[in-house]
């Protein structure tokens, strides 16, 4: 992790950060719409992006999972165990849509899954996150949009 001490680059590398993932996750949707259209049936893909992304994770952190496996197992290797089950759940999904519907009615939608994620925090996070009401009217206007662009291309 870079550490900057600077509240203004910072903030700056957070904002680059987030410009940096939206430009990733917009592309994958088009590799993704052309990999089941083209090349392989949405469950294949998903099975090989799954281990690809497995492997990848195992070559980065090795020596942080072969110490904490020393530890031994506890209920944070559950929490990681549930998340990546509906890490694959969701990723399955995903590929499952794209292979069925454009990729401009499939982005959209999964772009509202910070919504979930919102909805949960203000439920099981209550003493470690605080939802605002910016917080909500900003999801308030993605749902907005999302369904503009949906209805749109009806």
């Amino acid at each position: 992790m870079i550490s900057v001490q600077n509240p203004k680059k910072r903030l700056m590398l957070g904002y680059a950060a987030s410009i940096g993932s939206a430009a990733c996750y917009g592309s994958v949707a088009l590799v993704g719409r052309k990999i089941v259209g083209e090349y392989a049936p949405p469950l294949v893909a998903t099975a090989f992006s799954m281990s690809l992304g497995m492997a990848m994770v195992a070559v980065l952190f090795f020596n942080d999972v072969r110490s904490d496996l020393r530890r031994g197992l506890s209920q944070a290797w559950i929490m990681l165990a549930l998340a990546g089950l509906a890490s694959a759940w969701g990723v399955s999904f995903w590929f499952l849509a794209l292979g069925e519907a454009p990729v401009v009615l499939v982005a959209p939608l999964v772009g509202v899954s910070p919504l979930v994620s919102i909805a949960l925090t203000h439920f099981f996070l209550q003493r470690l996150e605080k939802v605002t009401i910016r917080t909500v009217m900003g999801a308030i206007m993605v749902v907005g949009g999302v369904a503009l662009v949906t209805l749109g291309n009806q």
